[in-house]
């Protein structure tokens, strides 16, 4: 087995090997019971753009790729991105949730590992719409939950899992220069028109929250359930132009300008979905 099988091996069922707590805050002390709650699991995948135009058009090939082609002939091929996902949490946010009417009418129920302090998560996202990485899994009290929140960190921090799962990273054969300040990377080609291909490894700052209220929400019904909820990004809408043509990623490649780029609001924007299974 090679070294970066081994990082994968080692670190994406990390979310999931280690024991999960839910922590339960509200307005009241005790807050609702844990017992008769059901297990929840999240994953991430990929879907493809909205948009049908030719100059937007986003093809899967037969490996675990996207291609992006442009009006103008150009093509940017990705073959691999990865985000390091910070925390996921669900919430209840309605009249009376807690059942004994005194107005306190939200709970959180954040989905934590068993630390003191937040682990987070190297995920390598799916680019087949077919496939679901899971980052986190725990158990959640009996209750109708309508919003989700996730969030996408770098691990700049002292504390004692972001520098674990950087060494962990930089230890592996794919990305030994992972910055300190980076959230995310994208590997892969890009072809103009009248050109050749021009690899890149393309690192990305996006320290954000996303949050989003359920449009289903989810009832977490007693003991025995189990429930997957699947965050779905758009890579498409992250790497075009206002004109729909494929964004040229080789101009940001690390090796050749040592720089993170900025990509915090772009990144919220290919959020296009989340569901359950």
């Amino acid at each position: 087995m090679t070294r970066s099988a081994l990082l994968r091996s080692r670190l994406a069922p990390l979310a999931l090997a280690v024991a999960l707590v839910v922590a339960v805050t509200g307005c009241d002390s005790t807050g609702p019971s844990t017992s008769g709650g059901g297990e929840v699991q999240v994953g991430f995948s990929t879907s493809s753009s909205t948009s049908t135009s030719s100059t937007n058009a986003l093809a899967k090939a037969a490996s675990d790729s996207l291609v992006l082609s442009g009006a103008n002939g150009d093509t940017l091929n990705i073959h691999d991105i990865r985000l390091i996902v910070d925390k996921v949490k669900l919430e209840q946010d309605g009249e009376d949730q807690d059942g004994d009417d005194d107005g306190n009418d939200s709970t959180e129920v954040e989905i934590e590992r068993e630390v003191e302090v937040e682990r987070p998560s190297f995920l390598d996202l799916p680019l087949q719409g077919s496939e679901i990485s899971p980052v986190a899994a725990g158990d959640v009290p009996e209750g109708t939950y309508n919003e989700f929140e996730f969030e996408v960190d770098d691990l700049d921090d002292d504390e004692g899992n972001a520098r674990a799962l950087l060494s962990g990273i930089r230890d592996g054969d794919e990305f030994p220069n992972w910055p300190e300040d980076a959230s995310m990377v994208v590997v892969g080609t890009f072809t103009p028109a009248d050109g050749t291909p021009t690899s890149f490894t393309t690192y990305f700052e996006a320290e954000i929250e996303v949050e989003r209220e359920l449009q289903t929400p989810l009832e977490v019904t007693g003991e025995g359930f189990s429930r997957q909820l699947v965050v779905r990004l758009d890579p498409a809408r992250w790497f075009k132009g206002t004109d729909g043509s494929p964004r040229d990623l080789s101009r940001s490649d690390f090796e050749q300008t040592d720089t993170v780029v900025e990509f915090e609001a772009e990144f919220e924007e290919g959020v296009s979905d989340i569901e359950f299974d």
